[in-house]
């Protein structure tokens, strides 16, 4: 379960952005706060919690769990947000575990700032340890993404485009006023094309009328 009300939101935001922008890919599957049960040293079965993860190249579907050993495939991205009381789990438990399964980025984020310094750290994967990011603002190889902070809050930016992901509501609203867009402009369209047959349909009757008055003439 999230840690705080600020805890959960910025989860359910950052879920909601990495869904939105991998919602045409059926082979990208973006979850958090679900089990992840993987195999020990010793093949017990074990499970850790990820406050969100990624998976490229398994299918986007509904699960319960996720089973690593009929996924075939660790997660390739997890962010967690951490705290006091988590804060020497993520750090070093859960690092291990991640870096053991093979998750080639991990990244942390403190909402309240009062358990990191800095409140963002990231970790790429090297040789099977984790090699610290440097930087406030991070990058994501795996996601073409960059991690900012603003307001306190942890953005994820399309490093291709320069634009922050758009959660739910958001991109919904932005397709909602391009349908808009789109409506007004055929509305327009359609408008101007019945005005120019108007216009040509009156040029013609009166290129008519007038044949008709020469027609008359002596």
């Amino acid at each position: 379960m999230a840690e705080t009300d600020l805890h959960r939101q910025q989860m359910i935001d950052l879920l909601n952005a990495l869904e939105e922008h991998y919602r045409d890919d059926p082979h990208v599957y973006v979850t958090g706060n679900i089990f992840l049960y993987y195999l020990d040293e010793d093949k017990v079965r074990q499970a850790v919690a990820p406050d969100i993860f990624v998976v490229h190249g398994v299918e986007k579907k509904t699960r319960r769990i996720y089973l690593l050993e009929e996924e075939g495939k660790a997660p390739d991205v997890v962010i967690e947000l951490t705290s006091a009381n988590t804060k020497l789990e993520d750090l070093n438990t859960k690092r291990l575990v991640y870096a053991s399964l093979g998750v080639r980025e991990y990244f942390l984020f403190d909402p309240y700032g009062e358990a990191l310094r800095p409140t963002l750290r990231g970790f790429l994967l090297e040789n099977g340890q984790y090699i610290p990011m440097m930087g406030n603002r991070l990058s994501s190889e795996v996601l073409g993404m960059e991690l900012r902070l603003e307001g306190g809050q942890l953005r994820l930016y399309d490093r291709k485009t320069g634009e922050r992901l758009r959660n739910h509501k958001e991109s919904e609203a932005e397709r909602r006023a391009e349908a808009a867009a789109r409506k007004a402009a055929e509305a327009k369209a359609a408008q101007e094309l019945a005005a120019r047959q108007a216009a040509e349909a009156e040029m013609a009757r009166l290129r008519e009328e007038l044949a008709n008055l020469r027609g008359k003439k002596p």
